[in-house]
């Protein structure tokens, strides 16, 4: 019995893409390619990024068990390491070698003759 509802979906669906295709446009049927073309092409990435996201959903869960020693859920330790304070009696350094003023600028118009 399910042979044969099978059988009969998938004759009833070649009939009809047979008469579809007769009476569509050569520009309605390369659209119609194309767009079969860009699923097809897009069912093996859509495989592979559910395959990646169920891989990375067990190892969250494999690591929020405790699996990997004594780290408590999924975030690393984070690690603060501050520099030195400046004593008092130290200058700050300047971000320049010396003051800006005392560096004269030139100005080159292109265009202008000399």
């Amino acid at each position: 019995m399910r042979r044969a509802v099978i059988a009969i979906s998938l004759a009833f669906a070649v009939a009809l893409a047979v008469v579809v295709g007769n009476r569509m446009s050569t520009e309605a049927m390369a659209v119609v390619v194309g767009v079969v073309c860009g699923v097809a092409a897009g069912i093996p990435m859509s495989a592979l990024i559910l395959l990646v996201s169920r891989r990375r959903e067990q190892l969250d869960a494999f690591s929020q068990r405790g699996a990997y020693g004594s780290h408590h859920g999924a975030y690393p330790p984070v690690v603060v390491i501050q520099g030195g304070a400046l004593t008092p009696t130290e200058p700050l350094a300047p971000y320049y070698g010396s003051s800006p003023e005392a560096i004269p600028r030139q100005f080159h118009i292109v265009g202008e003759g000399d």
